[in-house]
């Protein structure tokens, strides 16, 4: 069971369909009783633009990035969860650039060492939730999808996905999609039983 969920919007529209679709997720989840909260990571103080290659957090004891901002206490939590969401729209056939300066200081959530990697990631699981104004086979939503597989296989873990291609940027008219709202809040659910 997936009792306390982290979601990390990585979309720069406060309210746009990655948003959206992330809350009705939440919503599903709740409702099967997960704790969830929301993080916004578009509007996370940074003090560097991701990370910076300075290996601080390799000599480090704590697995935790040694810039001190917001975005290091909301990675360094990631440990304090039974599952992780990644919720990112596609741009330019990749994750946005706001969720991927938040992902590349999760290398200090890893000591890499003589050959060997350890991490405190054990209990956690990983999820994705995809957005895109475009097809599923020529947007890049399935390029999104597999960087966090990529990320999982690495801890040697699976993930769960759900892509939502051919949005466009009415967000009004997403809201008033229930099919899609239904096919969220049971992806948050299913999460929730995760």
């Amino acid at each position: 069971m997936s009792e306390k969920i982290l979601i990390i919007n990585g979309s720069p529209r406060k309210n746009g369909n990655t948003a959206i679709v992330s809350g009705w997720v939440a919503q599903g989840a709740e409702a099967e009783g997960a704790s969830v909260k929301i993080v916004d990571a578009a509007r996370l103080k940074y003090k560097t633009a991701g990370c910076c290659s300075c290996y601080g957090c390799q000599v480090s004891q704590q697995f935790r990035c040694v810039i001190l901002d917001e975005a290091t206490d909301v990675v360094a939590s990631f440990p304090e969860y039974d599952l992780v969401v990644f919720a990112s729209p596609v741009y330019f056939f990749g994750l946005s650039a706001q969720m991927k300066m938040l992902m590349d200081r999760m290398f200090s959530l890893f000591k890499f060492s003589g050959g060997k990697t350890i991490h405190n990631l054990q209990k956690v699981n990983f999820a994705l939730i995809s957005t895109c104004g475009g097809e599923m086979h020529d947007s890049g939503i399935e390029l999104v999808d597999e960087t966090i597989k990529k990320i999982t296989h690495f801890i040697g873990k699976t993930h769960k996905s759900l892509l939502i291609p051919s949005l466009v940027p009415a967000f009004e008219e997403t809201e008033k999609k229930e099919d899609l709202k239904a096919k969220a809040m049971d992806f948050g659910k299913k999460l929730a039983k995760w």
